[in-house]
């Protein structure tokens, strides 16, 4: 039993961690994925987490110690590659960034993104001619239709989950974000939804409205994220309930039960 709870509060730090980390606050995040990983040392995935929050955080050697550590268990796990070979061309290690970049090629030839790393790799050895040929290829599979749609996807996404944040022209980016849920990449939205989940709370009218539509819409096109998305909730209620009166906590509860029950949280 001991154990299990060990498990469960870990994967609660952790989801805490990932919250904190999409809000920016990377020093937070950094010491959410350190308690976790003293919760259950088997969640490896929180190494690898806490090396991107330490690469925020300019923490270098940290993050190679973390990476290696998760790649030592899971040695082709293209995000992990992708993180150890920027964080050695930060540290000028070009020949071990070079040995990341082949070994990703390997897995995935025709990535646009991993061929414009080999050829900046390549280019900073002095291997000039190497690096323009591969510089040409990345460049004709960047121009590729369905590249430039998910990159686009992508910045119409940070754009809005920017302006939530600043509290700016939420209507306008609540309705953008609800139309890229309807598109081809719904998971890609998460960036957004820490500042959607908060919305829920302390938005009015039509703002509230649409942030709790779009929960659970988002919770219902990417399921895998469900229990992530309901954290998220929950711990904002837990923020916004302080000092709150018991009645207005109680009309919350019900909000949050229907919120529940529409989003297919058991």
């Amino acid at each position: 039993m001991r154990f299990l709870l060990a498990v469960s509060l870990a994967l609660q730090l952790f989801q805490q961690g990932l919250d904190l980390y999409y809000q920016g606050k990377y020093r937070e995040a950094a010491a959410a994925f350190t308690r976790a990983i003293q919760q259950d040392p088997g969640l490896l995935k929180a190494y690898r987490a806490r090396a991107k929050a330490e690469e925020k955080l300019g923490l270098l050697d940290r993050a190679l110690e973390d990476v290696n550590y998760f790649l030592s268990r899971n040695p082709r796990d293209q995000d992990a590659l992708y993180l150890r070979m920027r964080l050695y061309i930060k540290k000028k290690k070009y020949e071990k960034a070079l040995e990341d970049a082949e070994l990703l090629l390997s897995i995935s030839p025709e990535e646009p993104t991993y061929l414009y790393s080999k050829a900046l790799i390549l280019e900073s050895t002095g291997r000039l001619g190497e690096a323009s040929l591969i510089f040409e290829k990345a460049s004709r599979l960047f121009l590729d239709e369905s590249y430039r749609e998910l990159s686009s996807f992508k910045a119409r996404v940070d754009r809005n989950a920017e302006l939530l944040k600043q509290g700016k022209n939420l209507l306008e980016a609540l309705t953008e974000l609800d139309e890229l849920l309807q598109g081809k990449h719904p998971v890609h939205l998460a960036p957004a939804i820490p500042m959607v989940a908060r919305l829920f709370f302390y938005g009015e009218g039509m703002v509230w409205f649409m942030a709790k539509n779009l929960i659970i819409s988002y919770a219902r096109r990417v399921p895998q994220d469900r229990a992530w998305v309901w954290n998220l909730v929950l711990k904002e209620f837990n923020l916004w309930s302080r000092g709150k009166k018991k009645k207005e906590i109680k009309r919350m509860e019900r909000e949050l039960s229907s919120l529940r029950a529409l989003m297919g949280v058991k």
